[in-house]
C-alpha cells in the first residue's frame, strides 16, 4: 500500500485517551463564538457566567489573560507563605519578560503564555531570581481548555544554593496543577525524556500517565518552506512578527485561502469558521463525534458541545481556530442554475503555542474528514494550508502527535513533509480526579522536604 493510497492519517491529540484524526484533503471554516445554550462545562469555575436580557440560559465568557492571572495570583497567595517559611523562596508573576530576563532579549507576543519567577527571599538585601516556571493554554476538542507546562528548570545551572537540593519537578508541578484546577482544566500536560524522576512512583497519587504510543512530530521553518514550495524571498517572512490576535489570523488565512495555490482545488475548499456562527460550531461538533465513532471511542468521553466551541473559539485571542473542509453538494448536472450549496465534510483544529526556548509554533489538535470523502485529497489540502499559515504567522515550527503503529502516516510525515520525531520525548500528564489529588498533595510534598 502506498502512502497516497493509505491517506487516512491518524493524528493523536490530547483527548481523554487520545483522539485520532483521519482525513483526505480539503478545507472549510473556522470557529468563533458568542451566546448560546447551557454548555456541558458551564459549571467550570474559569469563566464568568452572565445572563442575557433575551435568554434565560447562563453563558460562559471567552477566556482572557487577566482571568488566568487572577487565578495564578490566588494560587501564589496560597502557596507563598509556606514556601518562604520552609524553603526561603517565593513565586511572583512575570508581567514583563524583558525586565525579568535582562540580557535574554525576550519579547513575547504570546497572549496565552504565562510565566512565574522563583525568587530567593533568604537575603533581604538582594532577592535573587533563581528560576522560573511557565505554561500555556491549549485546547482539546473533547475536554476544552488544557494547561501545558513549558519550563520548570533553572536559568543558571551554575548557581549553588538551597534551591539546588529541591525536588522541584514534583513541587512546582503541583503548584501548576493547582492553577490548572482553578482554571477548570482537566489536564496538566508536560513533555520529558527518561530517566523519569523517582517521585513518579513514590507519589501517593500514583505516577502520571506517560503516552508511550504517541510520537511528537515537529517541522521547523526550513522543512515547512520545502513542503509548500515557499519562496524564502517573500516579504511575508520578514522580521516583523504578525500579532496573534484574531483579526491578524483571519487576514492571513483569507490571503492564503484565496491564493491561486488553494482556491482552484477541483473538489474541496477550505475556510476559517465564523466566530459567531452556530451552524459552524454544530458542524464541528458533528465531526468531533464522527471522529470518536471512527476510532471506536465512546461519545460520553466528549465533554464539549457546540456551545463550548462557540465560547472557546471567540474573543480577541481564541483558544483555538477551526478550518472547515467543504465540497459541493451533488446535484443534477443537467439542470442549470446557481452554484450548488457546499457540504461540510471535514475540519482541522489548531492553536498557537509558545516555547521559551523554541518560540511560537502552530499545533494541530485535530484533523478529520468524513469517511465518504477520504482518500480524495482533503487531508493534503488542509496540511498545506496549515503549513502555509504557520509560515505566514512566523511560527518557528508546526507540531502534532501521531500514533506509533500508523506506519503509512509516519512515512508521509517524515518522507513527504520532512517532519521529525522528537526522539525519546513523551507526553506526560495528570488528568481528572488524579490531577486534583496531585494538586492537593502540595503541602505534604513541602513538609517532607
Amino acid at each position: 500500500m502506498t502512502i497516497a493510497q493509505s491517506f487516512i492519517l491518524i493524528l493523536a491529540v490530547f483527548l481523554p485517551h487520545y483522539c485520532v484524526t483521519c482525513f483526505t484533503t480539503h478545507p472549510s471554516s473556522v470557529i468563533g463564538p458568542t451566546s448560546i445554550l447551557l454548555s456541558r462545562r458551564s459549571s467550570n469555575p474559569l469563566t464568568t457566567i452572565a445572563m442575557s436580557d433575551t435568554q434565560e440560559t447562563p453563558q460562559r465568557s471567552p477566556l482572557e489573560a487577566n482571568t488566568v492571572w487572577k487565578h495564578v495570583n490566588h494560587v501564589l497567595e496560597e502557596v507563598n507563605p509556606s514556601l518562604t517559611e520552609k524553603l526561603g523562596i517565593s513565586l511572583r508573576p512575570i508581567t514583563d519578560w524583558k525586565e525579568s530576563f535582562k540580557g535574554d532579549n525576550q519579547s513575547l507576543d504570546a497572549p496565552l503564555y504565562f510565566g512565574i519567577e522563583l525568587v530567593n527571599t533568604g537575603n533581604e538585601k538582594k532577592k535573587d531570581q533563581i528560576s522560573f516556571l511557565s505554561f500555556y493554554i491549549g485546547y482539546s476538542t473533547w475536554e476544552g481548555l488544557c494547561v501545558f507546562v513549558d519550563e520548570l528548570g533553572q536559568m543558571d545551572n551554575n548557581s549553588q544554593n538551597d534551591y539546588d537540593a529541591i525536588n522541584k519537578d514534583q513541587l512546582f508541578l503541583q503548584i501548576l496543577a493547582k492553577i490548572a484546577v482553578r482554571l477548570g482544566s482537566k489536564r496538566l500536560t508536560w513533555k520529558r525524556r527518561p530517566p523519569h524522576p523517582t517521585w513518579y512512583q513514590s507519589n501517593p497519587v500514583g505516577p502520571p500517565s506517560i503516552l508511550e504510543e504517541l510520537h511528537i512530530f515537529h517541522m521547523d521553518q526550513e522543512a515547512m518552506k520545502v513542503y509548500v514550495n515557499h519562496d524564502s524571498s517573500e516579504p511575508s517572512l520578514s522580521s516583523t512578527v504578525p500579532s496573534l490576535d484574531r483579526s491578524s489570523v483571519e487576514v492571513q488565512s483569507k490571503t492564503i485561502l484565496e491564493s491561486s495555490s488553494f482556491a482552484s482545488h477541483n473538489k474541496f475548499s477550505m475556510r476559517l469558521a465564523n466566530a459567531n456562527n452556530l451552524q459552524d460550531a454544530q458542524a464541528m461538533h458533528r465531526l468531533v463525534e464522527g471522529l470518536a465513532i471512527y476510532v471506536k471511542e465512546p461519545l460520553e468521553d466528549i465533554h464539549c458541545d457546540a456551545s463550548d466551541y462557540l465560547v472557546d473559539g471567540s474573543g480577541s485571542h481564541p483558544l483555538y481556530y477551526t478550518f472547515l473542509l467543504e465540497t459541493p453538494e451533488e446535484t443534477d448536472s443537467n439542470k442549470s442554475g446557481p452554484e450548488p450549496a457546499k457540504l461540510t465534510c471535514g475540519n482541522a483544529i489548531v492553536y498557537f503555542g509558545h516555547s521559551y526556548k523554541g518560540g511560537r509554533y502552530l499545533y494541530l489538535e485535530d484533523l478529520y474528514v468524513d469517511q465518504a470523502y477520504q482518500h480524495q485529497g482533503a487531508g493534503s489540502l488542509a496540511l498545506k494550508v496549515l503549513t502555509t499559515l504557520a509560515l505566514k504567522m512566523n511560527c518557528q515550527s508546526f507540531q502534532w502527535l501521531a500514533l506509533d503503529w500508523n506506519q503509512p502516516a509516519l512515512d508521509l510525515y517524515q518522507k513527504k513533509m520532512g517532519a521529525k520525531i522528537q526522539e525519546g520525548k513523551k507526553v506526560t500528564r495528570y488528568t481528572d480526579r488524579k490531577l486534583k489529588e496531585f494538586a492537593d498533595g502540595f503541602s505534604k510534598t513541602l513538609v517532607e522536604m
